[in-house]
């Protein structure tokens, strides 16, 4: 097995809208902290692939198709199974794709789209070096949670997997299911937010490229435990999480990656929306919006309204979509690429279910279109995800069972 890495800056020139949080009524006013993309390219029996990891909310079609054609134009023609191509989910990197009809600044995305298909090719075409793969993990205690309940069972796993040229870690890739939403709507500077910290303190503790993926996090977080919504918070919250990885690290256990394996599975949805039984939640909010003075709870009730106003305007429907994920199988490692926000407890299940070593979900990877997915339990409490969500409780769960199935 060889791998090729590269890390590229994808900073833009002038300031541009954030992607997320729609409280915000400007673009940003200063770069805090560097937008970074991550590209590892992996050989199997002469079989490439390419991971790639961007420091945005999300990666939607339209801009993975564009860097897709930007780079066979370099002279590197990927499939679109050839490539898992995911987003670090911060609230606070630059808007890449439509949000409440914020614009995209075209001349960013021509920016990121030419450094990132620059970095893809040169990675492909680097013979790479000979590696052998590791896995470690950590078991996370008393930094983040089901962001809705503490008490809840939830993933606080941190994955390591190491790859060590005779006996040397030469890179490393690193995925937690955790929101990287440390900073909030009040915070006006562009960063990476927590992944990019963490990349930043694991780079300098391990003197290695590491990759960033986010995990089964479209319910998880630290909102019970942060003290801010500043950058002192994510430098407080990104240090405590690498001092457990240095202390709690397990052994590295070697791995056994012999091919590159992709299946796609398909989940047919069919469900009808009732776009009036939103119009009593709306109103609800809009009351409980009038005193309410806690900050956390303010921030969910102007997206739970804005998210219920889109809900309204789509109108009641039939609703049969597809909802796809891609299950990759290396030998011992096994991923499963989620092209949405899935809560942890899916996540969870999905993991179980596998017979590989080492089963990991990579979610938010593009084309990030399929939302929040929780358990149907979780529709029956005041949340982020049961109200954004444009599922009918059920679905998610039905969605995780048909990648289950297919992992036996």
């Amino acid at each position: 097995m060889k791998i090729a890495v590269r890390q590229c800056d994808i900073t833009p020139l002038r300031p541009c809208w954030q992607g997320g949080y729609v409280q915000r009524s400007q673009v940003y006013e200063h770069v805090h902290d560097p937008i970074t993309a991550t590209v590892l390219a992996l050989t199997l029996n002469d079989k490439k692939m390419i991971w790639v990891s961007l420091d945005v909310s999300g990666v939607q079609a339209d801009l993975a198709r564009q860097i897709l054609d930007k780079t066979a134009a370099k002279g590197v023609t990927l499939e679109p199974e050839e490539i898992i191509l995911g987003a670090t989910h911060t609230h606070s990197g630059p808007l890449v794709g439509s949000y409440y009809d914020r614009p995209a600044d075209p001349e960013y995305c021509d920016l990121l789209v030419d450094r990132v298909s620059s970095a893809i090719a040169e990675a492909y075409r680097d013979p790479g070096i000979e590696v052998e793969a590791r896995y470690s993990k950590v078991m996370i205690d008393g930094l983040y949670s089901n962001r809705n309940d503490r008490n809840k069972q939830s993933d606080k796993i941190v994955h390591l997997l190491g790859f060590f040229e005779q006996g040397q870690l030469s890179a490393l890739y690193c995925t937690l299911a955790h929101h990287c939403t440390v900073l909030g709507p009040n915070f006006m500077d562009l960063s990476a937010d927590l992944f990019g910290e963490i990349r930043r303190l694991l780079q300098k503790q391990f003197a290695v490229p590491v990759l960033m993926a986010q995990g089964n996090a479209g319910d998880m977080g630290n909102k019970q435990y942060r003290q801010s919504n500043l950058f002192e918070e994510v430098e407080r919250q990104a240090a405590a999480i690498v001092d457990q990885i240095r202390k709690k690290q397990t052994p590295w256990e070697t791995l056994q990656l012999r091919e590159i394996q992709c299946r796609t599975v398909v989940y047919h949805a069919v469900y009808d929306i009732d776009a009036e039984s939103f119009a009593q939640k709306k109103a609800d909010f809009e009351k409980q919006l009038e005193t309410e003075t806690d900050f956390d709870t303010v921030k969910l009730l102007v997206t739970g309204i804005q998210s219920f106003e889109r809900k309204i305007a789509a109108g009641s429907r039939h609703v049969e979509r597809k909802m796809p994920a891609w299950i990759y199988t290396f030998g011992d490692l096994q991923i499963v690429a989620v092209p949405g926000e899935l809560g942890s407890i899916l996540g969870m299940r999905i993991k179980a279910a596998s017979s590989a070593k080492v089963c990991l979900v990579w979610g938010y990877v593009d084309p990030c279109d399929l939302g929040y997915m929780i358990e149907k339990e979780a529709y029956e409490g005041f949340s982020q995800e049961s109200n954004v969500t444009d599922y009918p409780a059920g679905i998610p769960d039905a969605y995780a069972a048909a990648i289950i199935e297919a992992l036996q």
